[in-house]
């Protein structure tokens, strides 16, 4: 959600309820006076909310003051990214030609960017607890590759060549994973190396899964959602998972149309099918949570 201060700045409410200050690049000098004597430390540069410029020079009077900053859209030179040392979030798009050495953040929590060789320093953010990776690719298809991340909860991957999450115990704290359009995954047991700390995953356009009885073993999770994906044989594989509340399988067809294993879930969500045993509606809010699993 988008607000207007009474001077006419934008304010955006991110999803996680932070305030992201919007530059208007018609108004950068007050900009920079305003953030800082209202105390601001989180800014965004957006053309679809006020900044037209292709370079953000400006930001060399913030280097010792704004510690998060979100741009989603390429721009001609980010390079003085790497002198804004007290970052705690970064998110940018790659311009295939600017390298940004994590190195310089050492107190970055939240990282959002395209996967890239110029990208670098990623093994040294011993605080990063949040990664979003689009484009990620490895030579063996696999997570190896990346570094281990020991303080690492949250990880999304947007578009990756993957083939299995071997590698994906390199992040041991990990609570919640996002998969979107990882086309070629078809293995994901290695998820059983942390199965005491994953509390969310979402498989979203992933066709080629085949051992979806890998998630039996995740007895933390909460929430799964399964979008848009291959066929799954059978849900038997969520009976044992008692914290699990939240449950949705939209796009994703049930090869042997038991739903029956969903009884007992606070919410189920699915698109109805004529094989199915049991309809979207018998699951509605206090209705499905009476049964037992």
């Amino acid at each position: 959600m988008v607000e207007t201060t009474p001077e006419g700045y934008k304010i955006l409410t991110r999803a996680d309820g932070s305030k992201e200050f919007m530059i208007d690049s018609d108004r950068l000098d007050e900009c920079i006076e305003y953030i800082k004597r209202m105390d601001i430390r989180l800014i965004g540069i957006n053309s679809f909310l006020g900044y037209k410029k292709r370079e953000i020079s400006f930001l060399s009077k913030l280097t010792d003051f704004v510690e998060g900053i979100i741009i989603p859209e390429n721009l001609s030179d980010i390079s003085i990214l790497n002198s804004l040392h007290k970052l705690k979030t970064l998110g940018f798009a790659d311009n295939k030609k600017t390298i940004i050495d994590l190195s310089n953040f050492p107190d970055l929590s939240t990282l959002a960017c395209d996967y890239s060789p110029r990208l670098r320093g990623l093994e040294t953010c011993e605080q990063l607890r949040s990664l979003t990776f689009s484009g990620y690719r490895s030579d063996d298809r696999t997570v190896e590759k990346l570094p281990r991340l020991s303080s690492l909860v949250t990880l999304d991957l947007f578009v990756s060549n993957i083939l299995s999450l071997v590698g994906i115990d390199s992040f041991p704290l990990l609570k919640e994973l996002t998969l979107f359009r990882a086309s070629r995954l078809e293995d994901i047991s290695a998820l059983r190396k942390i199965n005491s700390t994953l509390t969310m995953i979402e498989f979203d356009s992933c066709k080629r899964i085949n051992n979806y009885d890998t998630l039996a073993e995740l007895t933390k999770l909460k929430r799964l959602i399964i979008a848009n994906s291959g066929e799954i044989p059978s849900l038997d594989f969520v009976r044992g998972l008692h914290e699990l509340d939240f449950l949705s399988f939209v796009g994703t067809d049930i090869k042997d149309g038991d739903l029956s294993p969903c009884i007992g879930i606070k919410y189920v969500g699915f698109d109805d099918k004529r094989h199915y045993n049991m309809k979207f509606t018998d699951f509605e809010v206090g209705k499905s949570s009476n049964g037992k699993r």
